[in-house]
């Protein structure tokens, strides 16, 4: 994982100057092993999994943004902050929206 700590700031800074299909790529990487932490419930404790589920969720919104530029329900949200702050204002040089085939 990128961010050991389950840190969503760690995250961003580690793949603020990469490519927009690279950090996709890597939060839903980071997100997959975020809930490997959270289901395997035996390995690690309880504030291991807490951690595991919030950062996930945190970064499937950052994969949200970024893939749709969907408009938040909590524009307050930490994901939602980092996104604008890195990767979604008016002058970011992104298309519209990315198209990533499934």
């Amino acid at each position: 994982m990128i961010s050991e700590n389950c840190d969503i700031d760690e995250f961003v800074e580690a793949a603020r100057n990469k490519d927009i299909l690279e950090v996709i790529a890597l939060a839903i990487d980071e997100a997959t092993a975020a809930e490997r932490i959270f289901y395997h419930t035996h390995r690690h404790t309880e504030k291991d999994r807490l951690c595991g589920e919030q950062y996930s969720r945190q970064l499937k919104q950052l994969i949200n943004y970024l893939r749709f530029e969907i408009k938040p329900r909590r524009p307050k949200s930490r994901a939602y902050q980092l996104y604008m702050a890195n990767w979604g204002g008016e002058d970011s040089g992104l298309p519209s929206s990315v198209c990533i085939p499934l």
